[in-house]
């Protein structure tokens, strides 16, 4: 092999190894959240959507969203106490720690305008999430999720009813 040959190489060396350590710095931890489907009491027959939201890392991560009242966005309750459900519906916003390596499931309420959407148009929210001591990067990062409507009623068996 001639010198410029290995000059190449190592430049492709470096270049991987500096993608893999920004991908592992900024993304690898990140958390996933998605919506699922769960019966409302243990063995019911009438299902709930639920964000699920994962933390991959070790360290804690503190999760929040907004609450209050917008079309076709979804709202995010603790639990289905009264009080978080009045707690969504009113102006601000809601933060909880998440522990390293474990998950948290939220229930999930329609939004107010949801008889006039449309079966395929998209309802979502956007939560924000950060370490509690974060090393490198100190502010909010987003994970926008959505799902259709259409989706939503397949995962909960609701059947719309026809008018």
């Amino acid at each position: 092999m001639n010198w410029e040959a290995m000059q190449g190489f190592g430049a492709l060396v470096g270049m991987v190894t500096a993608a893999f350590v920004i991908w592992e710095r900024f993304y690898r931890y990140e958390p996933a959240a998605f919506i699922v489907a769960q019966p409302l009491i243990p063995g019911g027959r009438q299902k709930g959507a639920y964000l699920r939201v994962i933390n991959r890392s070790e360290r804690p991560i503190i999760v929040s969203w907004p609450n209050g009242i917008q079309d076709n966005a979804m709202r995010i309750a603790l639990s289905h106490s009264t009080r978080s459900i009045v707690v969504s519906l009113l102006e601000g916003e809601t933060a909880l720690a998440i522990d390293g390596e474990k998950d948290f499931l939220f229930p999930i309420l329609k939004p107010p305008n949801w008889g006039s959407i449309s079966d395929d148009n998209t309802i979502d929210i956007t939560i924000h999430w950060r370490f509690v001591q974060p090393q490198l990067w100190k502010r909010d990062r987003e994970i926008k999720v959505s799902i259709t409507k259409r989706s939503w009623n397949v995962i909960v068996d609701e059947i719309e009813d026809e008018e």
